[in-house]
């Protein structure tokens, strides 16, 4: 089996506007070449991606959706089809751009489970991370970005994110400052490109076989009724909404109802 990786630029620049990260991602297609991973690079920008939440597919399908050019259904196929996907992303105000926070906050939508394992659709896909800035905060993108990823199912090797930081401040970003000669930015590339790869590999051979469904009625089975879980029927997956059942009150549809009604208060 051929591995494929995909790797998005999150850069806020369209095409053909120079993109400082685009750097490193091409250090990083040069590093999956010489594994012999097929890459495919995609500048998000010059896609339309709606931000609008949607229930299905077959709402984009239909009415006033349809008129949109939403390339989100194109884009997510090109993820679910790669078995390992790199976020690459300008550090703006010490954050991945909105770009990519787009893309996370659509992949946290996905309602499809494995039939067999109760699985989330990116279980057995590999994460990475590529990150480009004047500023500091490659760490608390890092952070955030991959601990999101793998909440979605994906697979975060060591040592997974490679970034670039050129001087606080205005500077010069990657290409004028000769980032592409950077040892720690190099080496970090190499580690990601490996670690990603290798890990594609192995789950390939061996993927995960956890079931979360099985997982899931045995939490149930010893867990409190104090705090009960109603899923979303049109999402089970990751969306849930939480209900509290005081004292011995049946948690019936009315009592439901009624919790949805009500206004949340705050308490120590």
């Amino acid at each position: 089996m051929t591995i494929k990786a995909l790797i998005l630029n999150t850069t806020l620049r369209r095409s053909p506007s120079r993109s400082q990260t685009q750097g490193l991602i091409d250090k990083a297609v040069a590093g999956y070449q010489k594994e012999g991973i097929e890459t495919e690079v995609i500048r998000v920008i010059d896609h339309d991606i709606e931000q609008e939440y949607w229930d299905d597919f077959d709402d984009w399908n239909a009415g006033e959706k349809a008129r949109r050019k939403d390339e989100w259904p194109w884009l997510l196929g090109k993820i679910k089809a790669a078995d390992i996907l790199v976020i690459a992303t300008p550090i703006t105000l010490n954050m991945c751009t909105s770009a990519a926070h787009v893309i996370l906050e659509k992949l946290n939508l996905m309602d499809e489970l494995n039939a067999d394992t109760g699985q989330f659709p990116l279980y057995n896909k590999v994460a990475g991370l590529l990150m480009c800035g004047n500023e500091d905060g490659a760490h608390h993108v890092a952070g955030t970005v991959l601990n999101n990823l793998g909440r979605l199912g994906y697979i975060v090797p060591p040592n997974s994110a490679a970034y670039w930081l050129g001087p606080a401040g205005t500077g010069p970003g990657y290409i004028e400052a000769h980032g592409d000669k950077h040892f720690h930015t190099n080496k970090l590339i190499r580690f990601m490109v490996s670690n990603t790869a290798q890990m594609a590999r192995i789950l390939d051979a061996t993927p995960l076989t956890t079931n979360l469904a099985d997982c899931a009625a045995e939490a149930r089975a010893e867990s409190s009724e104090v705090f009960a879980i109603r899923v979303n029927v049109d999402t089970p997956a990751i969306r849930y909404k939480r209900f509290q059942n005081l004292g011995d009150v049946p948690l019936t549809e009315s009592v439901l109802a009624a919790d949805e009604e009500s206004t949340p208060t705050k308490t120590a």
